[in-house]
């Protein structure tokens, strides 16, 4: 099953499944950013402008992967 998040980003509402996302990438600690599947956008979500969507991403990842990204 499928894991759907939505997402405002650059004034563009997303509707993304995070199971065809291949990479996640913590940039510094309070951003991640991962490239839509369609290989154009990169987003990049930031813990103070979206503190909810940021978290979701993280829990998602730790419970898809098995990995935190909070460990270090």
């Amino acid at each position: 099953m499928s894991f759907w998040i939505k997402l405002t980003y650059e004034r563009n509402v997303y509707v993304i499944d995070l199971d065809r996302v291949a990479a996640f990438c913590q940039i510094s600690k309070g951003r991640l950013s991962f490239v839509v599947p369609d290989g154009e956008t990169t987003i990049v979500i930031h813990q103070q402008t979206d503190a909810e969507t940021y978290q979701k991403l993280l829990d998602y990842i730790e419970k898809a992967t098995g990995q935190s990204l909070d460990e270090g």
